[in-house]
């Protein structure tokens, strides 16, 4: 990824039909912040990141003589759709430890929404369904659209007719909170030129730290924007950010992470870069995002912080979505043969 350069104009200030707020938060990050070059990834694209001759893990250390290369490091999970950006700085041992740990939990935390966006990982979409030894309700996509079962005892869903909405309750598998937050800036700190890794060593340490009680600073914001509407499900869009030089009393280093109709504003910890802002209560405007492409049909952009400081594992998470449709089609169940 190239060196950070110069400003990132998001919006344009002649423009009248975006929100003042928008546009004063692109002022905010223009004047605060200088940007990689974006990466807008697509599935026919393949891009690799670092040096094939020279391998060094970023992460543990270890070159050739006392690693492996062999395997294709994702840059991104490829749980996410991430299936173009690569990276040649990852050792086997670092791959694996990261896919069955932090990025585990990671799919797992994140697995209802990349359902209902239609998000391919690995062996497609993924399918969804109650855990458990007895049958229950379960989501899976197929090319004519969305298969869900339910069972009457065990309803997953409200479906709305008249307004072509279904709302669901939709649980989680297991996953520890800190760890998705590691597995968060393990995607930046894979992405952040290697002049500025000594400013990472802390974040690099503790990401591969499998003692999740063991903290980095006290407090960790997360930023999640949702994009209502349809939106596109192959396409990834990565960008980072760093403090410009002489600018205070801002966090040093972020990225923005959007798929499907998620946006996430990750900020990566450099205790030695922000020393002058800890225990600062800060704030900051989420990073601005275009929103839906039809507000007036399918409503504003959403945004939250979300806490995923949590170091024990959670188990049985439910989380609420709501989603239109243009066509549902009623499957009644066949009646007993058996039956007068």
């Amino acid at each position: 990824m190239p060196l950070f350069c110069g400003c990132f104009r998001i919006y344009n200030e002649r423009m009248t039909n975006i929100d003042p707020a928008l546009i004063a938060a692109a002022a905010f990050y223009d004047e605060h912040y200088a940007a990689a070059q974006p990466l807008f990834l697509r599935p026919s694209d393949k891009i690799f990141l670092g040096n094939k001759n020279e391998r060094l893990c970023r992460f543990c250390g270890l070159g050739e003589q006392d690693a492996t290369f062999k395997d294709e490091a994702h840059a991104i999970p490829e749980a996410l759709g991430n299936k173009s950006l690569f990276s040649y700085y990852e050792c086997d041992a670092c791959n694996s430890f990261f896919g069955k740990g932090i990025e585990n939990d990671l799919g797992n935390w994140s697995k209802p929404s990349r359902t209902l966006y239609r998000i391919r990982g690995k062996k497609g979409v993924p399918s969804i369904k109650k855990r458990g030894e007895k049958p229950g309700w379960r989501i899976d996509y197929e090319p004519t659209g969305f298969v869900i079962k339910q069972y009457e005892d065990d309803p997953l869903m409200i479906v709305d007719e008249a307004n072509k909405t279904i709302t669901f309750e939709l649980t989680r598998d297991a996953y520890t909170p800190v760890a998705v937050l590691k597995a968060f800036v393990k995607i930046g700190l894979t992405v952040m030129p290697s002049e500025e890794l000594s400013n990472f060593i802390e974040a690099m340490t503790w990401i591969r730290e499998a003692d999740h009680s063991k903290g980095l600073v006290n407090e960790f914001p997360l930023i999640r924007s949702f994009q209502p509407g349809p939106m596109p499900n192959d396409v990834t869009v990565l960008m980072l950010f760093r403090r410009r030089i002489n600018v205070t009393g801002v966090p040093y280093a972020f990225f923005v992470l959007s798929f499907g109709n998620e946006v996430f504003q990750v900020f990566l910890p450099s205790p030695k870069q922000d020393a002058a802002i800890n225990g600062v209560k800060l704030n900051l405007p989420p990073f601005p995002v275009p929103g839906s492409i039809d507000r007036a049909k399918y409503g504003n952009t959403t945004v939250a912080v979300v806490d995923l400081t949590g170091r024990t594992v959670v188990r049985g998470e439910t989380v609420p979505y709501a989603m239109g449709f243009e066509n549902f089609t009623r499957d009644e169940p066949e009646a007993d043969a058996k039956s007068g």
